[in-house]
């Protein structure tokens, strides 16, 4: 065994026993001290050497060419959100078999869950001003394996089993919109800007409102929540209307758009404990985040 492979394995190795001892609630200290003997002896090594123990990790990284592969030079994204769905979360505050476990990526991009064998979605929320870059376009170890959702995220589906219980390659690049994203504004914003408006008039389901009616809408409160999906729809059809980036929310915005022509208009008094609600509620969450900036355009300054 060669002097770098032993300190290779000596660096998991005590990765494993900081992050199953004093450590386990502040992995990404754990990690980033793993890292760095790590990047010294092996800077060019493939991503498996990445993984302290069983489970699955990889790097959220900057695409800066577009090319979907990790080149030299391209940085890694620190505080990306990553989730795994499908496990335990790693976390015991947030214990329950299927729940969303979300963590941020380290100084190097580095993210870790120690999961057992299983079939499982992870999931980056798109970075803001970026999109996914091409996916599985050459070497596993380097290249991107992030798929759009139209949710407003990156997605990959990894399957650990008793043999290969470890997956070091499940990596996920963004490079460059395109977009001007001259940033979105929230139902506040877009009901009190009514020259900053694009159109005169939107649809909304089966009905036309004129800017008057809706803004009029949107300052209306209620439990009705065909109001709350209007006041989230209505903002997101706008910000992508003046130029922000829509990929992240454009197949949700039609969604609501089905659901408000099934459960609408304004007005028919769905509730909050509905089944109709319960089908709505995560569109209208999606959009509230993409009006709020947290998706794949900024917020307004």
């Amino acid at each position: 065994m060669s002097q770098e492979t032993k300190q290779k394995n000596a660096v998991c190795e005590k990765s494993r026993q900081l992050l199953e001892g004093p450590l386990k609630h502040t992995r990404a200290a754990a990690l980033a001290l793993a890292l760095v003997p790590l990047a010294i002896v092996a800077a060019n090594a493939a991503s498996e050497t990445l993984c302290p123990s069983a489970g699955i990790c990889g790097i959220v990284f900057n695409d800066t060419n577009g090319n979907g592969v990790q080149d030299a030079g391209d940085q890694p994204v620190s505080g990306a959100t990553v989730t795994v769905v499908g496990a335990s979360c790693p976390d015991p505050i947030n214990p329950g078999p299927g729940d969303i476990c979300p963590v941020a990526t380290n100084s190097f991009g580095f993210y870790y869950f120690p999961v057992p064998p299983g079939t499982y979605e992870i999931s980056v929320q798109i970075p803001n001003d970026t999109q996914p870059s091409p996916s599985n376009v050459g070497d596993d170890a380097f290249d991107s394996d992030g798929v759009s959702d139209g949710k407003g995220n990156s997605v990959a589906t990894v399957t650990l089993t008793p043999e290969n219980s470890t997956s070091s390659t499940t990596d996920f690049g963004f490079s460059t919109s395109g977009f001007t994203n001259p940033g979105t504004g929230t139902p506040g914003y877009w009901k009190n800007h009514p020259e900053a408006w694009p159109i005169q008039q939107i649809t909304i389901g089966e009905r036309t409102y004129t800017k008057a009616e809706a803004i009029a809408l949107l300052e209306k409160p209620g439990k009705d929540k065909t109001l709350t999906m209007f006041s989230s729809l209505v903002p997101a059809i706008l910000n992508t209307l003046i130029g922000n980036d829509s990929g992240c929310v454009s197949s949700t915005i039609t969604m609501a758009q089905e659901w408000m022509k099934k459960y609408g208009p304004v007005g028919s008094n769905v509730a909050a404990s509905s089944y109709a609600w319960k089908v709505g509620e995560p569109l209208h969450r999606t959009m509230d985040n993409y009006n709020n900036g947290m998706l794949c355009a900024p917020h307004r300054d």
